[in-house]
């Protein structure tokens, strides 16, 4: 049998054709900020991690695009064109691939969207400048998201936790099963790689975690604890949609890769942005300014 195959060009222009759909769906800005926190996860990042998180601003001010300051993605496409700079990519200082030593730059990007039964999808992006991962696979870019899925009565009932290959949406966990601090979901950032983990017995042989996944113990084990939704550690910034993104968000319209040619694109062109919901922008469930403000019950 004879093997056809495409020119590089053409098969990279494709890909781009198969981007993934945009998904979003319609809160007060408000009530969207209360949900995120309110199930914002608590990250416990491995002993001797040395590739820390970062926000993406803290990213950008260490990196250029094209030969100019990479600021100019935060509102992209803007001089990117209509293509979203598709075949950029940032080309981020050395100084930057250990991440941010101030965990006020931990900034956690969170991603609303509708689910096919009239509930909500919750989805937490977090960022980290370098995959440091056995040298093999080592990236510029890495980001990572777990996904917490909520009932129509805005209930949560689970969550999809990302990782490798499996990440659109992830591995799914019922909420019971699930480590929580109050209705905050705990992950086990893998050392280099960040991939998502519910349990210590859950880690694949090639990574490695947080010995614990109860936060009063993860101290005491040597694992940096991330609480997400406080504002000392970044806290969460909404995005919006890839079409119409939150204010600060603007970089989620950047189609390029967020490092050198090697590296992943942005979120919003990831096969798990949408994953687990509905790819449309939709209005969200009648009532959910007054269910938003109201305190979480234990589940």
């Amino acid at each position: 049998m004879q093997l056809v195959t495409a020119p590089l060009g053409a098969m990279l222009a494709l890909a781009a054709t198969l981007a993934p759909p945009d998904c979003a769906v319609r809160l007060e800005a408000a009530s969207e900020q209360l949900l995120l926190d309110r199930h914002a996860p608590i990250v416990l990042l491995a002993p001797g991690e040395r590739a820390l998180p970062a926000s993406v601003a803290w990213y950008l001010a260490r990196s250029s695009v094209d030969g100019a300051p990479a600021s100019t993605i935060a509102d992209a496409p803007g001089s990117c064109g209509e293509s979203g700079c598709r075949d950029a990519h940032l080309r981020p200082r050395s100084d930057a691939r250990g991440g941010a030593p101030e965990r006020s730059e931990w900034t956690v990007y969170g991603h609303v969207f509708a689910t096919a039964d009239g509930g909500l999808a919750l989805q937490y992006w977090f960022f980290y400048p370098f995959n440091d991962f056995h040298r093999l696979g080592d990236h510029e870019g890495d980001w990572e998201h777990v996904t917490v899925r909520l009932d129509a009565a805005l209930r949560p009932i689970g969550a999809w936790y990302a990782r490798h290959d499996v990440n659109a949406p992830g591995a799914w966990y019922a909420w019971r099963e699930l480590e929580r601090e109050g209705d905050h979901p705990v992950v086990l950032a893998a050392r280099g790689s960040h991939a998502s983990y519910a349990d210590p017995g859950d880690v694949e042989w090639y990574d490695a975690a947080c010995p614990t996944r109860r936060p009063a113990e993860a101290e005491g084990r040597r694992c940096a604890i991330w609480r997400t939704w406080d504002a000392a550690c970044g806290g969460v910034l909404p995005t919006g949609g890839r079409e119409r993104p939150r204010a600060g968000a603007g970089f989620v319209r950047f189609a390029g890769r967020w490092g050198s040619p090697g590296a992943p694109p942005g979120p919003a062109y990831q096969p798990g942005w949408c994953a687990g919901g509905v790819a449309s922008t939709v209005d969200g469930p009648a009532g959910i300014g007054s269910i938003a403000a109201t305190d979480g019950a234990e589940r």
